[in-house]
């Protein structure tokens, strides 16, 4: 019998309950009479349930079932109340879905359905307080930027934190740089993709940057927004810039704001757009107002999503690894399930600059 076969079989009776009575896996000398194989083989099996977290080894009293395998209902809530508004996040969803199948546990997605942002924060509060309900094992938790967002994403994460349930938040923290939540965190570094960004543009010869916040309050609370701009007008006045990065603060189709500022006294030959999807509509307003990128402004987005692959002209944006945040992410909470009094981690993922035409 096969190591893979073994594997699943001990698995099945895992999430069976078979061992929760006592705690424990049969010795291995047990194991071997049961599927005729050999001590290494057993050996390999072990191996295999200790690398997905569901035993541990003690010397000398053989191996026991871990927090996590002990699971009661596999739930597992992936909280973005801003799903809609952000087509990332659909990347990551599907790639957190296929980790926790191949794991058996079931994630439920919870976004905000309210379109007034009063709204949504109560919303949430009601889905989060169902998903403790329901008995979720773990949660993973991306804070909104809706109006009452920090007091929001704060009360959301204490139900989770009163109920006992383990918490990691998602790309960024429920407080405000440079302040700290004591949850885990997984984040690209956004500090090094603005410094990323501004090394590329200096090097193409762009001076006058700009980048474009947008007018709403979501964008002033985007903690990721001002983190790219911090790495952005940081390396700039490293290098000896004395002129400091611009804010443009209007919507990327707003076609006389936009006309407005580039007809002002030295307009930016550079704008830098807090995601592709802004970075899209950008590049066609400029065109609308009779301007051409790069050669009279250059334009960088961020994500690395198709609309920034099959633009005219193709967008330079920073790539967001979707597959390695997932992977990242679910494994801590693996950890935080089995673990949860160890010290919160955050944990910053790297983000590459991808060149393309619009620079």
């Amino acid at each position: 019998m096969k190591s893979g076969a073994i594997f699943e079989e001990l698995l099945d009776d895992i999430r069976s309950g078979r061992y929760s009575a006592c705690g424990k896996l049969p010795s291995e000398a047990v194991l071997c009479r049961r599927f005729a194989v050999a001590r290494g083989t057993v050996r390999t099996v072990l191996a295999m349930l200790r690398r997905d977290g569901l035993i541990e080894t003690r010397d000398g009293s053989g191996s026991f079932l871990t927090r996590l395998a002990e699971r009661r209902t596999g739930l597992i809530g992936l909280v973005i109340p801003d799903y809609a508004r952000f087509a990332f996040f659909e990347q990551v969803r599907k790639h957190i879905e296929a980790r926790a199948r191949r794991m058996n546990f079931r994630v439920r997605l919870e976004v905000a359905i309210c379109t007034e942002p009063e709204n949504i924060a109560d919303e949430m509060l009601g889905k989060a307080r169902q998903l403790v309900a329901d008995h979720a094992e773990g949660v993973l938790f991306r804070p909104m930027l809706a109006a009452r967002g920090d007091a929001a994403n704060i009360r959301i994460a204490r139900v989770f934190q009163e109920a006992g349930v383990p918490l990691v938040l998602l790309d960024q923290d429920i407080v405000q740089p440079p302040g700290r939540s004591e949850f885990d965190l997984v984040a690209v570094n956004n500090v090094n993709a603005g410094r990323r960004i501004a090394t590329h543009l200096l090097a193409r010869g762009y001076r006058r940057i700009a980048f474009l916040m947008g007018r709403d309050a979501a964008a002033a609370q985007n903690a990721n927004w001002g983190n790219r701009l911090f790495g952005l007008g940081g390396e700039l006045t490293l290098r000896g810039m004395k002129e400091a990065v611009r804010i443009l603060r209007l919507a990327p189709g707003n076609a006389a704001g936009l006309r407005r500022a580039m007809k002002a006294p030295s307009p930016p030959d550079a704008i830098v757009c807090g995601n592709d999807e802004s970075a899209v509509v950008l590049i066609e307003t400029l065109r609308r107002i009779g301007l051409t990128v790069p050669g009279d402004v250059a334009v960088v987005g961020f994500d690395d999503l198709e609309c920034a692959r099959s633009a005219s002209p193709a967008v330079t944006t920073i790539r967001q690894p979707a597959e390695l945040i997932a992977a990242t992410v679910f494994k801590t909470l693996l950890a935080r399930i089995r673990h949860p009094g160890t010290d919160p981690r955050e944990t910053y993922l790297p983000a590459p600059l991808v060149i393309r035409k619009s620079t």
